[in-house]
């Protein structure tokens, strides 16, 4: 990712407000928004990924199958669905929408978590 990409802003009802771009985003002050997938398959077992060493937060930690920032234009929904074909190269996953959670350490953020299975 880089700092060309225009991130949405929102307040903390999750209202859209504004855009910046990623390298302009005030992290103490901005709220913005992600999309996370849990992935599993059926005999239970869980798909994590871990973060590539060049990432500013938490690099070479390991996580969630897919996660991503909203850009402008996109909807929680559409960023994930975005995200799973850029990261694993799936199409097609029928997502659950899980709870949408507000996390305000280390960066203030609206998280919509998403469950699937695929085998």
């Amino acid at each position: 990712m880089t700092g060309r990409q225009k991130i949405l802003v929102v307040n903390e009802k999750d209202e859209v407000i504004g855009e910046k771009y990623r390298r302009d985003m005030d992290y103490d002050q901005d709220i913005f928004r992600s999309s996370v997938l849990w992935l599993t398959n059926s005999s239970g077992e869980v798909l994590l990924a871990k973060r590539v060493m060049t990432k500013k937060k938490d690099p070479g930690k390991w996580g969630p199958s897919v996660a991503g920032t909203l850009e402008v234009g996109e909807t929680y929904d559409s960023n994930m669905v975005k995200e799973i074909q850029e990261e694993i190269g799936l199409g097609g996953v029928k997502l659950i929408a899980g709870s949408k959670i507000f996390e305000d350490v280390p960066r203030k953020h609206f998280i919509q978590w998403y469950t699937a299975s695929v085998d």
